[in-house]
């Protein structure tokens, strides 16, 4: 079984040493601890970790919390807080993130431990019953809702996906339909088989792709362009067929 891949945010050089000296004993692959709260997100984008320590306190203009918040907007990892604050207030605010446990420091290794696996265990769990239910409820179709009624989709028929805001656009050839969801939320109802997430933005069906243009790194859906992004370009060229 690979190692649990493990990337952290913490500002205190003497936490730092302890939570390094912690992930050796448990064996676990420490990606990296951060100090700078503005690199967390391209660096899940480049090494996408298995979990998140994330400190309260960063000592910048954005909180673990509020990052945990623009996390949670583009990527499903769980997190776990290791943080200081002890007060009601604090974990309330933290607690509106969902994450996988809340640790005040000093913190013990075997709960630190117990923390991150638990974390594993319930994300690997969720992910086999989305497979499961995506199995037995998708079929050929979904319904989306389109003013005061219910209008059926084929899923042939959706060329593309568009994250806006905390709405999504699902485009078909002739119509767009606004869906008050976030984008992984409606990706992972999607069959995998035909769709893939390019962008943060954008999820495609791949059979929909007219032409797909390297050096740019974007592709085109009819008139549509859309960027790849590179934490997506390997996935996007391995799924498809080319000759020559």
């Amino acid at each position: 079984m690979s190692k649990i891949r493990i990337l952290a945010t913490e500002d205190d050089p003497i936490h730092e040493e302890k939570l390094r000296m912690v992930m050796a004993t448990l064996k676990y692959d420490l990606i990296d601890v951060i100090v700078d709260p503005h690199q967390v997100i391209p660096i899940i984008r480049a090494t996408n970790p298995d979990v998140l320590l994330m400190d309260v306190d960063l000592n910048s203009d954005i909180s673990g919390i509020d990052l945990v918040n623009k996390i949670n907007e583009l990527y499903d990892i769980p997190t776990v807080f290791l943080t200081s604050f002890h007060d009601a207030k604090t974990f309330n605010k933290a607690k509106e993130t969902q994450p996988a446990a809340y640790i005040t420091k000093p913190y013990k290794a075997d709960e630190l431990e117990r923390s991150i696996e638990l974390a594993v265990f319930s994300k690997q769990k969720e992910t086999k019953g989305i497979i499961s239910t995506k199995n037995d409820r998708i079929a050929s179709h979904f319904f989306v809702k389109d003013g005061s009624s219910l209008t059926k989709v084929l899923l042939s028929a959706i060329r593309y996906v568009e994250a806006y805001d905390k709405y999504c656009y699902i485009h078909t050839q002739h119509k767009k339909y606004m869906i008050k969801e976030r984008l992984k939320n409606i990706a992972d109802q999607l069959p995998g088989h035909l769709f893939l997430q390019v962008h943060r933005s954008y999820v495609i069906n791949l059979e929909a792709i007219d032409d797909i243009q390297l050096t740019q790194s974007k592709l085109s859906i009819g008139d549509k362009e859309i960027g790849i992004g590179k934490a997506y370009r390997h996935a996007l060229l391995s799924r498809i067929n080319t000759l020559g």
